[in-house]
C-alpha cells in the first residue's frame, strides 16, 4: 500500500474525480484532509502502478505505508536475571546450538516460540498439557520486544514429546526419546522429569549420550525428599530450585545428586494459546541451567570458528 501526500487539495479532488470514473475509487482507501494546504490518500500497489500516471502528475509525495508499532517492554523474568544470562548476552545468545526438551510438547504455534522450534518428534498421542510450553519458554522465549524474554533466545529447541496430557511417561518412552535425541545430534538435553527408582536400561542409554557428548540436565525433583532419576546419575547436571532470596524452595529434591541450583518459585514462562502463567518447581530451575549451558557452547563454538 502505497501513501501520497499532495501539497494542495485540488490536485486531490482531481485524480479522486478521475478514479472515479475509470475505478469507481477502488485504487483509493481512506482519503483524507490533513489541514489546509496538503491531503493524502492509500493507493493499492497494484492500482499505484496501474495508473501511476493519474497519481504522479500533481507530483505528490509517495511513501509505503509501513506497519508501526507500539513501544511495549519486553519482560526478562527474574530467573533469568538471577542467572546472569543478560550479561552473557552481550557475547552469545545461544544460536545454533541444538536442544532436546523431553516433556509434554510444545506450543509451537506461541508467538515466543514459533521461530524457535526447528523439529522434533511424537512419541505419544493426544492432548498436551502446558508443561512442555513452559520449559520452552524458560530455554528460548525470543528477544522480539513483547511478552517475556528466555535465557538463551537464539537457541534452536527440538521438541521430543514423551509425555501424555495427565504428566506421565513409561521408562520405554524416555528411552526412545534419549535415543532419539543421540540419533539426531542434540547438543543439550532437558529432561525436567523424574522417578525415585533407579534403572540400569536408562543408566546405560544416559551414559551413551553422555560418551556422545551430549550435556545433559533434569529437575532434581518436587518431594523435598533426595534425588530422583535421571537427575541422580553421575553423567546428568541435577537441578533444585531456589527463590527470589536464593535459599533452596521447601518443595526442592537435594542431597545427592544434586550438581547445582536454580531458579523454581513463581517462574513467569509461556503457556499454550500465545499466553503466560507462572509456576513453581524443579521443573522450571533445570531449563535455567540449559539455558546458559548453551550460552556457554554457542560461544565456545564462536571463539574457536574465529
Amino acid at each position: 500500500m502505497k501513501i501520497l501526500t499532495f501539497h494542495h487539495q485540488a490536485p486531490f479532488a482531481d485524480i479522486l474525480a478521475e478514479l472515479k470514473e475509470k475505478l469507481a475509487t477502488r485504487a483509493v482507501k481512506q482519503p483524507w484532509r490533513c489541514f489546509d494546504d496538503v491531503s493524502c490518500m492509500c493507493v493499492r500497489d497494484e492500482l499505484f502502478q496501474m495508473y501511476q500516471d493519474h497519481f504522479l502528475r500533481h507530483n505528490p509525495i509517495v511513501e509505503e505505508n509501513v506497519v508501526v508499532s507500539v513501544h511495549t517492554e519486553e519482560e526478562v523474568p527474574w530467573g533469568v536475571k538471577y542467572v546472569g544470562a543478560e550479561r552473557m548476552w552481550k557475547r552469545s545468545k545461544g544460536t545454533g546450538v541444538k536442544i532436546a526438551v523431553i516433556d509434554t510438547g510444545i506450543d509451537r504455534s506461541h508467538f515466543e516460540l514459533r521461530d524457535r522450534v526447528k523439529g522434533g518428534i511424537e512419541l505419544v498421542r493426544g492432548k498436551r498439557n502446558g508443561h512442555g510450553t513452559h520449559v520452552a519458554g524458560i530455554i528460548v522465549a525470543e528477544m522480539n520486544q513483547r511478552g517475556i524474554v528466555g535465557v538463551s533466545p537464539e537457541a534452536d529447541l527440538y521438541d521430543v514429546r514423551t509425555f501424555r496430557e495427565d504428566g506421565t511417561a513409561t521408562l520405554s518412552d524416555i528411552m526412545r526419546a534419549l535415543n532419539w535425541s543421540i540419533e539426531h545430534n542434540m547438543e543439550i538435553i532437558n529432561m525436567s522429569f523424574g522417578m525415585p527408582q533407579y534403572s540400569e536400561a536408562l543408566a546405560r542409554i544416559v551414559k551413551k549420550a553422555a560418551d556422545r557428548g551430549i550435556v545433559m540436565v533434569a529437575s532434581a525433583g518436587n518431594n523435598g525428599g533426595t534425588v530422583e532419576y535421571p537427575a541422580r546419575y553421575r553423567e546428568v547436571i541435577g537441578v533444585g530450585a531456589v527463590g527470589q532470596n536464593g535459599k533452596l524452595a521447601e518443595f526442592s529434591s537435594r542431597g545427592k545428586g544434586m550438581t547445582t541450583t536454580a531458579p523454581g518459585v513463581d517462574i513467569l514462562s509461556t503457556w499454550p494459546g500465545n499466553s503466560f502463567k507462572k509456576l513453581n518447581g524443579t521443573s522450571m530451575a533445570a531449563p535455567h541451567v540449559t539455558g546458559l549451558i548453551a550460552l556457554r557452547l554457542a560461544r565456545r563454538k564462536k571463539t574457536a570458528a574465529s
